[in-house]
């Protein structure tokens, strides 16, 4: 009997997303083909992998007793073939797979975290290390090669990119205006402005846009709260205290009850989400791997 090892990693991915949707999302196949390459294995196996009688919505499933044990072996494959990723990767460029990530939360967690969870899976000779860091300390690391990889935000009334270090775009991050939801959302953007705001630093880029609009409308500047933690901008929108400027990935990553999107100006602007890696020296497979999936994933965060 010949077992293809694929298809063992295949049910690998089943038991640890627990369903056919999940797996085939972070595998990138279609679930019909994922389908297959379970069928093909109990074909091959001569056993019941999926207990189909207790499967649920939403696509869930389960192992059988038989599916569960070959998964667990699949264990043992995923990481005979993650030491052979990482063989690999010492002997083409001396890497050794770990990818040390550093960034802000909301980038961390809407981007980094969803390419760890899905390397895990698909390509587990990445190691991948994450660190919450700030943009000074971030380069500082980066350039002493204590990071791979910063995620960052390039805003187009922003300083340059900083010295000794390379920029790949990852995905657009448009901003939008959150208002209390019990405000009455009309869409006279005068009144808008003219109300309270829950605001940033005057160097960050949502209080520039606020200016800029204040400006443009002849507004005077009104009551407002200076916050530098989105989180807390959020809850002081939520408790009625005023208006905010947001990034859409923000609004995501830290759901709040209370607020609402206003449709607002037609066009804020938005800011642009990079990967920076050190200008010296080549990046190594896993880093280019890993920036590969940060793409992929960044268009998927900005499309849903």
């Amino acid at each position: 009997m010949q077992i293809d090892p694929h298809r063992l990693l295949v049910l690998r991915a089943v038991r640890r997303t627990g369903s056919i949707q999940a797996a085939a999302t972070a595998l990138r196949l279609t679930p019909s083909g994922l389908s297959q390459h379970l069928t093909r294995l109990e074909s091959e196996t001569g056993l019941a992998l999926l207990d189909r009688s207790r499967r649920g919505g939403g696509r869930a499933v389960r192992l059988t007793d038989a599916g569960l044990a070959l998964a667990g072996r699949a264990d043992t494959v995923a990481g005979a073939l993650a030491e052979a990723g990482r063989e690999v990767d010492r002997l083409r460029d001396g890497s050794q797979g770990a990818v040390r990530v550093g960034g802000f939360a909301t980038a961390l967690t809407r981007l980094a975290v969803p390419v760890v969870v899905e390397l895990s899976i698909s390509d587990p000779a990445i190691r991948a290390e994450i660190v919450e860091i700030d943009e000074p300390d971030g380069l500082d690391r980066l350039r002493l090669g204590e990071l791979d990889l910063l995620l960052s935000t390039r805003d187009p009334d922003g300083p340059g990119l900083p010295s000794g270090v390379d920029e790949s775009d990852l995905c657009r991050d448009h901003y939008r205006v959150v208002v209390p939801a019990l405000w009455e959302r009309t869409g006279d953007i005068g009144d808008l402005l003219a109300g309270p705001w829950v605001t940033s630093p005057p160097d960050h880029p949502t209080s520039r846009i606020l200016h800029r609009l204040r400006h443009e409308h002849r507004i005077a500047p009104g009551v407002h709260h200076v916050c530098t933690e989105s989180r807390t901008r959020l809850a002081l929108v939520a408790a009625g205290l005023g208006a905010a400027i947001v990034p859409e990935l923000t609004l995501a990553a830290l759901p709040v009850g209370g607020v609402a999107v206003h449709p607002g100006p037609a066009e804020l602007g938005s800011r642009v989400l990079t990967a920076l890696t050190p200008s010296e020296g080549p990046s190594s497979a896993a880093v280019e791997r890993f920036t590969r999936h940060l793409t992929y994933v960044a268009g998927d965060a900005t499309r849903s």
